[in-house]
């Protein structure tokens, strides 16, 4: 049972202390740096920072302290999402391009409450541990939430890159107002964006898909990438085939975000990519999320919620509850419904050379990421990472090494490295704490009990839905 004791009496179930140094005492603590686990160990918070990380008698006990006794209890940094859409839902309101359904909910609309109330997911995101996201693609005013959440105790951590540059022409949940989409129709058009997005204080630049064969549209590209060097920016890149892929690392794409799903991927893009630093983001569930959306509108079958500790907002369950209603809409054609009804939740869940080649690039040293692309249709904001994680660590890579990835690598990824994502003196005090031991199974990561950000401790069954 997780109490407070000496001077300190009351439950740990109320939300924070009042006080400005607390202790957590007795639990293995896991740092995130990839040590070996601190047994018994000792965290000392002082001003919602991290003052020292020990072994029983290794820190100091000032007086006054709240003794906060976490013995049997296991303790990570907070996770890290690294990949999240803040103007888009988990169905296809927010989606148009995927299947319209704006008569019954104006895109309009759905786009200025997704601007206005992005407390919803602050509060399933820190109910689910994850204390920082990464916004890699939105709409220009999600590069606000970065201010706004740092300030709110009730919010993570967010790094946000604005809109995307594209060979495309546009998309559907683009307004006249605000765009996600921006294509890169010439050279100059493309530094201005990138002088534009980074005088706003976006965390990247982020193009979406490369017409890798294309010369005089790579030409443009690396006008792209040589201003965001010069705006001291970092360029990530959307690319799902070996050849979009290796495109991206040579232009100096320092984030790929997501799997090369195509074939498997060769010796000359795994050293490119160690070479480059670049960091890797498999987004191994979302491709399929978008099958199981579908389904559930069909009516075939509701959509899972997988979401153990009851942390996704009212909002949204009311969405993808009513899913079905769709279920004569224009989009289900006599094919689209049989390719639909044949997916297998068991079976094609997840892409075998995505899987495979998550491998690899662990096996090369190249440094990974978890994100999962919550608000895509199908992918919640929040538990999604339960999943995500436990198909990474399907795909061969050892739960320890997954939580190096899902907290110090995302931090880093995020430009927050020096701030959090570690267990470490000096660093913000964002952990949570779990019953059961996530570097044997990840899965035991769905143990959390309670969530730390900033220093402040909520109760995850406390939080706000």
């Amino acid at each position: 049972m997780l109490f407070v004791v000496l001077a300190y009496t009351t439950s740990c179930t109320e939300e924070t202390s009042t006080r400005n140094i607390q202790i957590l005492t007795g639990a293995d603590i896991i740092d995130g740096t990839g040590k070996a686990i601190i047994e018994h160990g000792v965290i000392l918070i002082r001003d919602g920072r991290i003052e020292c990380v020990g072994e029983e008698g290794d820190c100091p006990n000032p007086a006054g302290a709240d003794i906060i006794d976490v013995t049997g209890k296991y303790i990570t940094p907070g996770l890290i999402d690294g990949h999240v859409h803040f103007f888009q839902t988990g169905f296809f309101d927010s989606r148009p391009d995927a299947m319209d359904i704006t008569d019954t909910y104006p895109y309009s609309e759905v786009a200025a409450y997704q601007k206005q109330h992005p407390e919803r997911y602050y509060n399933s995101y820190l109910c689910s541990g994850i204390t920082g996201v990464y916004d890699v693609g939105g709409m220009s005013w999600s590069v606000d939430f970065q201010e706004s959440a740092e300030q709110n105790p009730n919010a993570p951590h967010v790094a946000a890159a604005g809109p995307l540059i594209t060979p495309v022409s546009g998309a559907p949940f683009d307004l006249p107002s605000d765009k996600v989409l921006v294509p890169l129709e010439s050279a100059e058009a493309g530094i201005k964006t990138v002088q534009y997005l980074s005088a706003l204080g976006s965390t990247g630049i982020k193009l979406w898909q490369l017409d890798a064969d294309n010369d005089e549209y790579m030409d443009r590209v690396r006008a792209v990438a040589e201003e965001t060097e010069r705006q001291d920016n970092k360029l990530i890149v959307h690319a799902t085939t070996l050849e979009q892929a290796t495109a991206a690392v040579e232009a100096g794409a320092k984030l790929l975000v997501h799997s090369v799903s195509d074939v498997a991927v060769d010796q000359n893009f795994l050293d490119l990519a160690k070479q480059q630093g670049t960091y890797y983001n498999p987004t191994l569930i979302v491709s399929s999320g978008y099958m199981m959306a579908y389904r559930a509108a069909a009516g075939i079958e509701p959509l899972p919620v997988d979401d153990p500790n009851s942390c996704v907002d009212s909002k949204t369950l009311e969405l993808v509850n009513n899913s079905s209603q769709f279920e004569d809409h224009s989009r289900f054609s006599d094919a689209f419904l049989e390719r639909i009804q044949d997916f297998d939740i068991e079976t094609d869940r997840v892409s075998e050379v995505a899987m495979q080649n998550l491998l690899r690039v662990y096996e090369a040293g190249i440094p990974i990421i978890v994100g999962t692309d919550a608000g895509n249709p199908g992918t919640l904001h929040g538990p999604s990472i339960y999943e995500e994680m436990e198909f990474m660590q399907e795909a061969g890579i050892p739960a320890e090494d997954l939580i190096v990835m899902a907290t110090r690598n995302g931090a880093e990824a995020m430009e927050r490295g020096n701030d959090f994502g570690t267990l470490e003196a000096g660093k913000l005090a964002n952990l949570i704490i779990l019953d059961d031991d996530p570097s044997e199974d990840i899965s035991k990561m769905r143990s959390i009990t309670h969530t730390m950000i900033k220093g402040v401790l909520k109760k995850v069954v406390e939080i706000p839905k």
